[in-house]
């Protein structure tokens, strides 16, 4: 079972002088790498609106349903870069079985939780899932598509993200009003996971491993889990307890820190690229997707409770209300992608985007619980614009600014940032404003400082065209 197009010349090697893959050949690998996200982002999305009515079974009030949502963003951000570095070497094929397999044991896990504690495990296994699917996914298109290019096959990932991410939050409101409820959430990626893995064993084809000699940075990764997970448990405080415990949390994760940026400087393929940090485009782009993905998260983590709390609203309606969220970032993914792709210029399209992620969390910043629902619903709609001008197109800013065996590397470090953000804001914030939705004003006006953080350093990016090809990266500005 051999062809021209299964042998797709980018997969093997990124800098081949084989001919560039035709429009055929980049679907061929492009539609089960779609269908395995579709069940990634699905899997993040669909319980959402079941999180008030889990925590009312399980406990853990509002601390216990943040909580839910940062386990699986912590295990995310911190498996991700070893996802992304371990792509660049070894078999994409295996790798995201592997994935999509643990994602599902995860999602399992959850479903079948007696304790909130047994459902924090299972997120923890969802999100080293879901993290290998987003950087293995990422690795594969961006060694596959030159950057400029990818604008063009954005409208494929925009419909996807839409279905997912809109469609997610509406099936879980309305299996959590049946007598099914919230468990039957956690098993709905189950489904598309399964097809994604059938799909990718025929479509996706096996790559031979690097011949690099470069050993997977372990030590790091350990180092770098570890560390971010006890500064984690300290923040879930507020930071504000000074009891022995807490300061041995955030003592002993900061110098595991320091020890893994210690190991990364030396190590010649580190899990995270810190030699290319000090790069202009690269230190930028990883600002801005802090900021953005800290305001997608903390929308819906907020938001849900908001409605549900402070307006009375079901989980149904809660889920419908959230759409202008996803519908805003999938259009403006899709639409943004397509113009950059015809053009090669992004720079102004980035800063609207910024832009537009500031006047929505101002908006909500003014929300009460007297606020006209149609103010609450445009700011939401500004907020996703803003948002989904950024998440993919920050992804091939700094793909455009390495050499092409780095992307996978690359690619997952600005994933790293924008959920190491999310990660660390997320219970902070939980800890530090009122509970039952009453403080979101507070959150959404901390998250617009954060989003003005966000357009200036989208400001500051270097206005370089993008590449049309794969042979070599450019010389980064500084």
């Amino acid at each position: 079972m051999s062809s021209h197009r299964a042998a797709v010349p980018q997969l093997s090697s990124p800098t081949s002088v084989d001919p560039p893959p035709t429009h055929h050949d980049i679907l061929a690998v492009l539609l089960p790498l779609l269908a395995a996200l579709f069940a990634a982002l699905l899997s993040g999305t669909v319980a959402i609106p079941a999180l008030p009515a889990v925590t009312a079974e399980l406990g853990g009030g509002s601390v216990g349903l943040t909580w839910i949502i940062t386990v699986a963003l912590l295990a995310n951000a911190t498996t991700t870069p070893v996802w992304g570095s371990i792509s660049d070497r070894y078999d994409t094929r295996l790798l995201v079985q592997a994935a999509l397999l643990t994602l599902t044991a995860g999602s399992v896990i959850s479903a079948c939780a007696p304790a909130l504690s047994v459902l924090l495990a299972g997120r923890v296994v969802h999100g080293v899932g879901l993290g290998g699917v987003v950087a293995v996914t990422v690795a594969v298109l961006g060694a596959l598509i030159p950057p400029r290019e990818q604008g063009r096959y954005a409208g494929y990932g925009a419909v996807v993200m839409a279905v997912s991410m809109a469609g997610g939050p509406l099936l879980g409101g309305a299996l959590v009003d049946t007598p099914l409820g919230w468990r039957a959430c956690f098993l709905v990626p189950a489904v598309p996971a399964g097809v994604a893995l059938v799909a990718l064993r025929r479509r996706l084809k096996s790559r031979p491993r690097s011949s690099s000699d470069a050993r997977v940075d372990w030590a790091g990764a350990v180092l770098l889990t570890a560390g971010v997970t006890l500064v984690l448990v300290w923040v879930s405080s507020g930071g504000s307890r000074l009891s022995w415990p807490q300061v041995g949390y955030l003592v002993v994760g900061g110098v595991l820190l320091v020890a893994a940026l210690a190991v990364e400087r030396r190590t010649p393929v580190p899990v995270v690229p810190v030699d290319l940090l000090g790069q202009r485009t690269v230190a930028c782009a990883l600002i801005t997707s802090v900021s953005s993905g800290f305001a997608f998260y903390a929308t819906l983590s907020f938001l849900s409770e908001y409605f549900q709390a402070v307006r009375h609203h079901t989980a149904t309606a809660t889920g419908i209300l959230l759409t202008p969220l996803v519908f805003g970032l999938a259009s403006s993914s899709y639409t943004s992608g397509r113009l950059i792709a015809r053009s090669g210029r992004w720079k102004a399209l980035l800063v609207a985007g910024s832009v537009l992620q500031v006047a929505g969390c101002a908006m909500l910043a003014c929300a009460d619980g007297n606020t006209a629902p149609w103010w609450i619903e445009l700011a939401v709609l500004l907020l996703g614009l803003g948002i989904g001008v950024l998440l993919q197109n920050l992804v091939t800013l700094v793909q455009n600014a390495v050499a092409p065996e780095r992307f996978g590397a690359a690619g997952a470090a600005v994933f790293f940032f924008r959920l190491i953000g999310a990660a660390v804001g997320l219970p902070l914030l939980a800890a530090t404003v009122p509970p039952h939705g009453e403080g979101t004003d507070r959150v959404f006006l901390l998250l617009a400082v954060l989003s003005v953080v966000g357009l200036v350093a989208v400001a500051l990016l270097p206005n370089q065209r993008l590449r049309t090809s794969l042979a070599t990266a450019e010389e980064p500005s500084r």
